[in-house]
């Protein structure tokens, strides 16, 4: 078993919702064949209490939303501790450490490798995003906020404001509870309703049954697909599509949707000639609402150079961990260049929604900051810059954000309000289009 040593503090950055365990190959001697001694040497017992003291370590250090989730930490963690240290295994350790960061509601933050009985990745392989609704002396609501364009679960009908009544033929607040079993006694609001959408989506094979409760009191049970399909077909899907729009004044409206590919780089010639294409229109929407698994900075600030005639801030970090560590906080700011062809920014609108996440977020905040009209629900909530660490000779896995990052006026990623703030920004109670309706009132105002 490995010793922390130069690992914890050599920080891979990354914008990655899972990362892979790496392989160890055997020791070879000089001819390249598996060599006898190292083929006969026992693997060391695994010994949970000396790896969640390494985790711990690296946990209450680095993870910079640690102590800014509304609960008491110290005390879960703790709870963690006792929970992990007698695991038998390196797989029950896992997984138990992957189900214990539920509680801090942070997408961004998953111990790996996957196993096919996780559950999905929340924004990237979901269609549905639930919220609870409390009530006195009885359970609460778990009521649909918003339904993925395009997805198994708009495909069967499902609409923000229905009931969520169970999954797989389990009550939602069982369901939702059992996400927290032997961790915590009485999960909040926000903790309900992060477990509720993460079993509502499923898990990593399978189809789900959800039941559901319409709102004049009729219920309905649908089998839905796994979320994981759509979220592959769309990596399928063109980077960027574009369409044209006649608005009812006449006016030449262009929408630039982006599919899922701020990671890739070749975008930023893409959407270079994506603008290029598209300078002639009276307006431009660019519909962020589809990107959940994040990207890279390069292409986010690509975008947003756009749209701006001058260097501009962008977005502001801070690293929490040197301020535990050193008692000397690190706070710095990003900026945007301009970039060419330049599209007009007060004709411009940016869209989001609960399946723009991480980079997706920030390309908002960060226009939003141009002062460019935005029009948005709350988003994915992919909080903070991030980073991979790995345990037990690189067999466990940390996928954690060690920034926390704010819009340019200094209000907190996760805290960010739309200018025309949705309750749902996908799909309305209608099936309708409620952020596009919205966009193309803004783009006709007088």
């Amino acid at each position: 078993m490995e010793k922390r040593g130069f690992l914890h503090r050599f920080v891979f950055m990354a914008a990655a919702l899972a990362v892979a365990c790496q392989n160890v190959e055997p020791q070879t001697d000089a001819n390249n064949d598996a060599s006898p001694v190292a083929a006969q040497t026992d693997t060391p017992a695994f010994n949970a209490a000396t790896v969640w003291d390494d985790v711990r370590e690296d946990f209450d250090l680095f993870y910079a939303y640690r102590d800014l989730r509304g609960f008491d930490a110290d005390a879960y963690l703790d709870r963690v501790g006792e929970l992990v240290s007698t695991a038998p295994d390196r797989e029950t350790f896992r997984r138990h450490l992957h189900r214990a960061t539920y509680a801090f509601t942070d997408p961004h933050l998953a111990f790996g490798p996957p196993e096919t009985n996780d559950f999905n990745t929340i924004p990237t392989a979901s269609d549905l995003q639930i919220g609870y609704e409390p009530a006195e002396n009885k359970s609460g609501r778990y009521v649909i906020l918003d339904v993925r364009a395009d997805s198994a679960a708009a495909a069967a009908g499902l609409r923000p404001g229905w009931e969520i009544i169970s999954v797989d033929d389990i009550a939602i607040d069982a369901a939702a509870l059992a996400v927290f079993a032997d961790l915590i006694d009485n999960p909040s609001d926000a903790q309900r309703a992060y477990a509720a959408t993460v079993v509502s989506n499923g898990r990593r094979e399978g189809d789900r049954r959800i039941a559901v409760q319409k709102p004049d009191g009729s219920q309905r049970s649908l089998l839905l697909a796994n979320p994981r399909d759509y979220a592959k077909s769309v990596m399928d899907n063109p980077m960027i599509v574009t369409n044209r729009i006649t608005a009812p004044d006449g006016s030449n409206i262009a929408v630039l949707r982006i599919n899922n590919r701020l990671g890739d780089n070749d975008l930023i010639a893409a959407f270079d000639k994506a603008v290029a294409d598209v300078i002639d229109a009276d307006g431009l929407i660019l519909d962020m609402r589809n990107t959940p698994s994040g990207g890279n900075a390069e292409v986010g600030k690509s975008i947003i150079g756009h749209f701006t005639e001058e260097l501009h801030p962008y977005q502001v970090h801070e690293v929490p961990s040197l301020m535990r560590e050193f008692t000397v906080p690190r706070r710095f700011v990003e900026y945007l260049y301009p970039r060419a062809p330049y599209f007009n920014a007060s004709q411009t609108v940016v869209l989001g929604g609960y399946w723009t996440g991480s980079m997706g977020e920030a390309i908002v905040i960060g226009m939003d900051g141009l002062g460019i009209q935005t029009i948005a629900s709350d988003m994915g909530d992919l909080l903070g810059g991030m980073s991979n660490f790995s345990f037990d000779d690189s067999k466990i896995t940390l996928a954690i954000p060690t920034e926390t990052l704010f819009h340019v006026d200094g209000t907190p990623r996760e805290d960010f309000v739309a200018d025309t703030a949705l309750l749902s920004a996908d799909r309305d109670a209608d099936g309708s289009d409620p952020a596009m309706a919205a966009a193309l009132a803004y783009l006709q105002r007088p």
